[in-house]
């Protein structure tokens, strides 16, 4: 039997392997020293250039972690998309992406599974806790949008399936009372979304914001904005309407979509972005949320 070498504990060998990448090399010394505060061991540390070919060739690694601090135009592209695909294969967290604000459309528009999870300038705790659970061990801070996000997200995906299936119910006539037709709604509307959204952040401005962090309903509320004003919406700015930090709030858009609340829409201009709008049960929802609550805000007779 081969001797174990000298330096290199047994334990050690036994933990999980993981494959580090990036192009500033004290950055991947110091995302070296966490990845092994978090029990996981790095096998590789290497630029970007060499992530595919390398990522290829290795066998039986925990995961993937890619700091990536500039667009490195196709090759970039390449590399996300054929890390999102051993994420899938895998079935479970793959890759954690460590990514800057100015990159998160280029990255998203590659990246939509919960199986590569994007980082957004993040700070130390939230890469402890995304090495452990990379990992695979236990991790002492967990985010909003875990388990009790997951749960609240499957019920709001549930009540916009009961209102879809009631108005696929309905004939015409009898949906039209219940939620006026999106092309039909007033202007007016959209200026009442955005007075919601004007008082939601109004209380920030008296209060902790973190007492009111609600990023599915801001989301909602943004997105529902956009339709009636005949916007768009990168994934970039739905991230700032959030209201939570980028790394929290992408999570949510990422569970929103698989719990088919939201939609990602391909940019038809620009192959290295997509759009996220509402699905049809989500517009069914939030249209007749307004129809309810013009009756309250401004009460007829």
């Amino acid at each position: 039997m081969n001797a174990l070498p000298a330096d290199i504990p047994y334990h050690r060998l036994l933990s999980p392997a993981v494959l580090l990448f990036g192009n500033d090399q004290a950055r991947r010394a110091m995302l070296a020293d966490r990845i092994a505060g978090s029990g996981a061991r790095v096998v590789a540390s290497a630029p970007v250039a060499d992530a595919l070919p390398r990522i290829e060739r290795q066998v039986a690694a925990a995961g993937v972690v890619l700091d990536i601090m500039a667009d490195e135009g196709a090759a970039l592209d390449q590399l996300l998309a054929r890390i999102e695909a051993m994420g899938v294969a895998a079935g479970r967290l793959f890759a954690l992406l460590v990514v800057p604000p100015e990159l998160i459309d280029i990255v998203t528009a590659r990246i939509s599974g919960t199986t590569v999870r994007i980082l957004i300038a993040p700070r130390d705790e939230e890469l402890d806790a995304a090495f452990a659970e990379l990992a695979e061990l236990p991790s002492p801070w967990v985010e909003e949008g875990g388990a009790a996000g997951k749960r609240r997200l499957a019920e709001l995906s549930e009540e916009v399936g009961r209102i879809a299936r009631m108005l696929a119910s309905m004939s015409a006539d009898e949906a039209e009372r219940v939620i006026p037709e999106p092309r039909a709604l007033a202007s007016g509307d959209s200026a009442l979304v955005r007075a919601f959204i004007r008082l939601r952040r109004m209380r920030g401005q008296h209060f902790i914001p973190e007492l009111f962090a609600d990023p599915a309903w801001d989301i909602l509320l943004d997105l529902t904005a956009a339709r009636l004003e005949g916007r768009m919406v990168a994934v970039s700015s739905l991230c700032i309407a959030a209201a939570v930090p980028a790394t929290t709030a992408l999570r949510w858009i990422t569970q929103m979509t698989e719990q088919a609340i939201l939609v990602r829409k391909p940019d038809p201009t620009d192959g290295r972005r997509v759009f996220i709008g509402l699905s049809d049960g989500a517009v069914a929802g939030m249209d007749a949320y307004l129809a309810a609550a013009k009756g309250v805000v401004v009460p007829v007779g």
